[in-house]
């Protein structure tokens, strides 16, 4: 990527990696929200004789506190969940890995470093809900930039109904997708066509927010006895659980097959 007549600040943004913020709409909404109950609070401070100011700074906190604990997850805390999914599992370096829902890549970049002698196939839809700039150009040239585009591979498909043959990769990692999916059918379609394209002896490890006994529960029926879930602890993660007001609680469930 020719960077040259570009000021410093440019090349330095033109030469790293952006994975995007993620659920932008949300974020946004949460920050309207919060400027209008703060603008309320001194333009209608009370009416009909009620007080209204506290409560007003106190909702327009607890959505700043929102917008600003998914502000903190996609700057930083998906890179520290990231690396928590990566160790989970015990590399060779020469495996064939899925990264399902790879949104701009941060996960199947990580793993495709992890496999020299190997590859890593990100599958999405990339929908542009999810993320900032979601593409799967996104991929490539974030993959380009880390220096792993050689062995990372893009393809367009549904997570319910993964595109590839029984038993073809080696480990399968996903990062917030699972409570994507609207119904508990398709929640447990989607897990168990991850334990289907998984290898006899491969590795999973996904992590999310919700639905992740359910996750468990499906590993067991395909096959993956020892799959179980534990809480993501970290700095990182206990913030974001207590800007979240303790509705946002992260697990890692992992199981081989």
């Amino acid at each position: 990527m020719d960077t040259r007549g570009l000021k410093p600040a440019e090349q330095r943004r033109m030469t790293r990696p952006d994975y995007g913020i993620d659920s932008p709409a949300m974020v946004l909404s949460e920050l309207l929200i919060a400027l209008v109950l703060l603008g309320a609070a001194f333009v209608w401070p009370h009416s009909f004789g009620v007080q209204l100011r506290s409560l007003e700074f106190l909702g327009a906190s607890v959505f700043f506190a929102m917008a600003g604990s998914m502000l903190l997850y996609s700057w930083s805390g998906k890179l520290a969940v990231r690396e928590t999914i990566l160790q989970s599992i015990s590399w060779r370096g020469d495996e064939m890995v899925l990264d399902v829902g790879c949104g701009r890549g941060l996960l199947l970049i990580g793993a495709a470093k992890r496999v020299p002698r190997g590859r890593a196939v990100g599958v999405d839809t990339w929908d542009r809900v999810a993320i900032t700039g979601n593409s799967a150009q996104a991929v490539i040239e974030n993959a380009t930039l880390e220096g792993v585009a050689a062995r990372v591979d893009v393809r367009e498909g549904d997570a319910r109904q993964l595109p590839f043959h029984d038993a073809s990769f080696d480990v399968v990692v996903s990062n917030f997708v699972i409570h994507e999916v609207n119904t508990a059918a398709e929640r447990e379609q989607l897990v168990s066509e991850m334990a289907r394209v998984l290898k006899p002896g491969g590795r999973v490890a996904l992590v999310d927010f919700i639905f992740t006994r359910g996750c468990v529960d499906t590993l067991r029926k395909c096959g993956i006895g020892d799959a179980r879930r534990v809480r993501l602890g970290g700095f990182g993660a206990w913030m974001v659980t207590i800007l979240m007001l303790g509705v946002f609680k992260m697990y890692l469930v992992t199981g081989s097959k």
